[in-house]
């Protein structure tokens, strides 16, 4: 999930100066002349995430607050949640940040974020969705306001699956007769990149009534449930049905898909336009998630929020506030095939239609990224967990409990 820029009011008065950059200002001057500057961290800005989206809502808030200007400061997605941290550490954190909903826990246990649940009143909360805007709440404190929901379904090859798989049996019997049929397409894939493959994996987690942690935030990554998960996932690794998991990436499936090499994946709507140019080769159609044990899926945000370190918090929740209003959240919302983060755009006719409705199944049954100390620290002990099961390098159970017992140092 991935914004900005407009003119700053040069300002005339006997002592006037021009504030730049976090804890420049402050609020108590709000009523002043003098110019606030507040730097937003954006994940991917400078290759276009959002860009469009936010530089409009940016705009609508410069020319409602001519004394405030909004300075984008853009970082890259893997190294997002080191940078957050780095940038704390060093005291020169930006006012307000776009990060993963998932590395609320350690931000907020660190100080580094601020909890913003003295901001929002009843009419701010009535709003919005109560399911998403509580995932970025961790043990009764918002430190976060969503602003991007997503979703996944199964797309598949309708030339060479004439049914859906609807059961994780079906997934993995279909896969195998789609590539048995034609040896050079993939029937599935499985991908295992540090930058979104938890997220994947995640959803047969759940699937199979595991979890990460438990209600104790202790982990749990070696549970009985999450090893046969593992063992499940290993099973597509033979004859090919798959391509390599450790190289395979999310953001790779929909291209091997339109080059007619991969017969079903799972991922979110923002892959429709890849898809419908190329559906002449490849034509497809989208399906609820396969169910395993119950029917389940990872429930994944991105949210705003405001530094710790800020000096003009008030300013910054004005933005954060701002935003959300359905003339600047919607086009958001809509920019990568997000579902709804207001209740206002919970009846768009946009939810309706036959390729959104397999993306919206899976909603109510949804499970939140597991509330950790330490995202990357967690990402990559699972994720290498993952892969070392999948090509057959270590029995599920072994690679499990390795990365159990390295988290719990």
């Amino acid at each position: 999930m991935k914004g900005l820029f407009a003119k700053s009011l040069a300002v005339t008065m006997a002592m006037s100066m021009v504030l730049t950059g976090c804890g420049k200002s402050d609020d108590k001057k709000a009523d002043s002349k003098e110019a606030t500057t507040l730097k937003m961290l954006v994940p991917g800005y400078d290759g276009g995430y959002l860009k469009k989206e936010l530089d409009t809502g940016i705009a609508g808030f410069e020319k409602a607050n001519p004394n405030t200007k909004i300075e984008i400061v853009s970082v890259g997605w893997e190294e997002l949640n080191s940078k957050v941290v780095q940038m704390y550490q060093s005291k020169e954190a930006p006012d307000i940040m776009l990060v993963g909903t998932r590395t609320l826990q350690q931000l907020g246990e660190m100080g580094a974020v601020e909890d913003l649940s003295k901001y929002m009143n009843d009419d701010f909360k009535a709003k919005r969705v109560e399911n998403v805007l509580n995932t970025a709440n961790f043990s009764g404190k918002q430190y976060g306001i969503p602003m991007a929901f997503s979703s996944r379904a199964l797309y598949y090859r309708t030339d060479l699956v004439k049914k859906a798989p609807t059961t994780w049996d079906e997934l993995l019997a279909t896969a195998k007769q789609v590539h048995a049929d034609n040896p050079k397409v993939y029937g599935f894939a499985i991908p295992t990149d540090m930058e979104s493959g938890t997220d994947e994996i995640l959803n047969f987690i759940y699937q199979n009534e595991g979890r990460m942690v438990n209600e104790k935030g202790e982990f749990t990554l070696n549970d009985s449930k999450n090893v046969a998960t593992l063992e499940y996932l290993k099973k597509f690794n033979a004859d090919g049905v798959i391509p390599d998991p450790v190289s395979m990436k999310r953001n790779d499936q929909s291209k091997l898909f339109k080059n007619g090499n991969l017969a079903m994946f799972i991922s979110g709507p923002w892959e429709k336009e890849t898809m419908d140019s190329g559906k002449e080769k490849a034509p497809y159609a989208v399906a609820p998630l396969p169910k395993g044990a119950v029917a389940a899926e990872t429930l994944v945000t991105d949210s705003y929020v405001i530094s710790s370190l800020s000096k003009n918090k008030e300013t910054a929740w004005k933005f954060v506030e701002f935003m959300g209003q359905p003339e600047y959240q919607r086009p958001v919302s809509e920019a990568f095939g997000w579902f709804p983060i207001l209740k206002d755009e919970e009846n768009d006719a946009r939810f309706k239609d036959d390729f959104m409705k397999p993306f919206a199944a899976s909603i109510p049954n949804g499970v939140a990224e597991p509330h950790v100390p330490n995202w990357d620290d967690f990402n990559k002990s699972f994720i290498t967990a993952v892969q070392k099961t999948i090509t057959g390098k270590m029995a599920a159970k072994d690679a499990l409990d390795a990365a159990q017992a390295e988290l719990a140092k």
